[in-house]
């Protein structure tokens, strides 16, 4: 059976590390284009103004292919926000079943956590975190994503 829960904080999930992973690869290329030096020499020795040029150059190329799917992934993660907290913060699944199922899968699949170490920031048992994930997909399987958003 496909779960639309499922889905939604899957790809949240997955965008998510996705979002992340492409951080750490664009603050180490510019941590690269700034260990080269800023000087203002024109000299193209190992390390000189020619290499800076094409460091940066391969920052804002690598920016420029990455907007369209930082956006997705965005989108992606703003759904699965939008089924947890609501338009406006006071519905969603923190609303309907309680703010401690909406907490549980924030942990899990916008903030990547595992469930060990979910139990161990929310203060619940393994088996606690796992039983609200099931229940808090189970309710938005029942009621569908935009009832979810509503709080119902």
């Amino acid at each position: 059976m496909i779960s639309l829960a499922r889905d939604i904080f899957e790809d949240a999930r997955e965008a998510s590390f996705e979002l992340y992973r492409h951080d750490l690869k664009y603050n180490a290329m510019e941590a690269r284009a700034l260990s080269l030096g800023g000087a203002t020499d024109v000299h193209v020795a190992s390390g000189g103004i020619a290499d800076r040029t094409r460091a940066v150059d391969a920052m804002v190329d690598y920016e420029a292919l990455m907007e369209r799917k930082a956006e997705r992934w965005c989108e992606a993660i703003d759904r699965a926000v939008r089924v947890l907290y609501g338009d406006d913060w006071e519905h969603g699944i923190a609303a309907s079943l309680s703010m401690s199922h909406a907490e549980v899968l924030d942990c899990i699949y916008i903030q990547r956590m595992s469930i060990k170490a979910t139990a161990l920031r929310v203060h619940w048992s393994e088996r606690k975190v796992c039983d609200l994930r099931i229940e808090a997909f189970d309710h938005i399987d029942q009621v569908g994503e935009l009832a979810a958003i509503a709080g119902k």
